[in-house]
This record gives C-alpha cells, structure tokens and sequence, in this order.
C-alpha cells in the first residue's frame, strides 16, 4: 500500500511539472518539491546549489508553494544568481 502511495505522489509530481510555465530565457531557477514533515533545509539548499553550480552561479531561496492537490508536499524555490 505504501509503494502505490509513493507512486501515486511521483505520478502526481509529473503530471503536476508538465503543467508549469516555462523560465524566461536567461533566468535560471529550481524549485524541489519536500514533505514538510520530514526534511532538511540544508539538504534542499545543497541540492539547488549543486543545480545553480551548473551555470556558474549560486542557489538563492526565494520562497516556497503548498501542492493544492496534495496537502504533504510542498515546493522551496531558489533562484541561481
């Protein structure tokens, strides 16, 4: 039962990014979906660092998004600058 949870949500999560707008071009971000329950920021913040490293930058928060459709996850932003 919980891998049909686990795999419900991860079915979820993608549908839910096909459904996101496009990035100005230029305008490097992440935004790394988290159970609020049970993280760490500084795992999250290494995360986007490493995604920012990519292009030369660094991982910069710039707030966080509740899933309306699934009250467990939620989304930390972070802008590459």
């Amino acid at each position: 039962m919980v891998v049909l949870r686990m795999a419900m949500a991860g079915l979820g999560l993608a549908m839910l990014a096909a459904c996101a707008t496009p990035e100005p071009v230029g305008d490097q971000s992440i935004s790394i979906p988290y159970d609020p329950y049970d993280f760490d920021p500084d795992d999250l913040q290494a995360e986007a660092d490493a995604h920012c490293r990519a292009y030369g930058l660094r991982a910069v928060f710039d707030g966080e998004t509740a899933n309306p459709h699934e009250v467990r996850w939620r989304y930390r932003h972070y802008r590459c600058v």
